[in-house]
């Protein structure tokens, strides 16, 4: 746990250090029973990019991309990714517990639109 606290702090650290505003989140349940979950979101918001990671539990996985798909639609699929694309600026890359957004902003209704996924998916698998 402290070596993931290291790593987010030196990654926070970097891309402030780049003029970006970066959050890193990362967050770990334990139960009474011997199932342990971990769910690792990161975001990073610069004035040209925004990019956000979640790893999480793959059996939230269909609920996070049932997210995805009431923004974007139906996706492609690219081997095991479920992938949707906006032109040459937004790529979305799904697969069991893994979730990429890289979006270059330009359309800043789009970019609401981005930002507000990132926020749905980091509730619905940080969920308990």
């Amino acid at each position: 746990m402290k070596k993931i606290l290291l790593i987010g702090a030196i990654l926070i650290t970097a891309f402030t250090c780049q003029a970006q505003t970066a959050t890193a989140v990362t967050k770990t349940k334990t139960s009474g029973t011997t199932t342990h979950s971990t769910v690792s979101i990161n975001v990073s918001d610069s004035n040209e990019v925004y990019s956000y990671s979640a790893i999480f539990d793959k059996p939230k996985s269909k609920a996070a991309i049932n997210e995805i798909e009431k923004s974007f639609g139906k996706p492609t699929t690219e081997g095991k990714n479920y992938v949707w694309r906006e032109g040459d600026s937004l790529e979305i890359k799904a697969r069991e517990g893994k979730i990429t957004i890289e979006f270059e902003k330009g359309s800043t209704k789009l970019y609401e639109k981005v930002k507000e996924l990132g926020e749905s998916i980091s509730a619905v698998v940080g969920e308990k």
